[in-house]
């Protein structure tokens, strides 16, 4: 337990490092400017489109995994069981079923989720007449689920797909 609280710990010592070193060597970039600042609107749209790609195959995977666990438990689940070994059983495919859901959700925090919000910061300010929804940036911020997460790639895809090339 005392490992997964330092990680973060350190995770966040090591970011804070990182920005103070670029601020003193006044490489930090202005407040309202990212990396995606400079880029054209074609390149944009083709790096919004490949994260799109890749968050859903993502997600297609977790579904993958979801569904064979399932079908793994529906094959072990007999009427003839006794009721501990039912329970017993539906709770190991329960504790399963979290455990490949929370490493899906990790994979997503540790690969996606800052690019995805930058990305959509970037097309939202080259789109100023996109409607902007309060709770698609909630979902956002917070995915909480692997349905949040396809819903971001939904997202993301019709705002790129929303930019003129030019």
């Amino acid at each position: 337990m005392r490992i997964k609280q330092t990680v973060p710990q350190l995770h966040s010592c090591l970011w804070l490092l990182v920005v103070l070193a670029e601020m003193a060597c006044g490489t930090a970039l202005a407040s309202d400017q990212t990396i995606y600042t400079s880029t054209s609107n074609q390149a944009l749209k083709q790096k919004a489109l490949q994260i799109v790609q890749s968050i859903r195959a993502l997600v297609d995977a977790y579904n993958k995994q979801d569904r064979e666990l399932l079908a793994a438990y529906n094959k072990k689940d007999q009427p003839k069981l006794k009721a501990e070994a039912r329970k017993a059983l539906r709770d190991q495919w329960r504790e399963d079923s979290d455990a490949v859901h929370e490493a899906a959700m990790r994979s997503y925090r540790d690969q996606y989720w800052a690019e995805a919000i930058l990305l959509r910061n970037e097309l939202y300010r080259r789109l100023p007449n996109q409607p902007k929804s309060k709770d698609i940036a909630m979902i956002y911020q917070i995915p909480t689920n692997m349905l949040g997460i396809r819903m971001i790639a939904d997202h993301l895809e019709l705002i790129a797909k929303s930019l003129p090339d030019s």
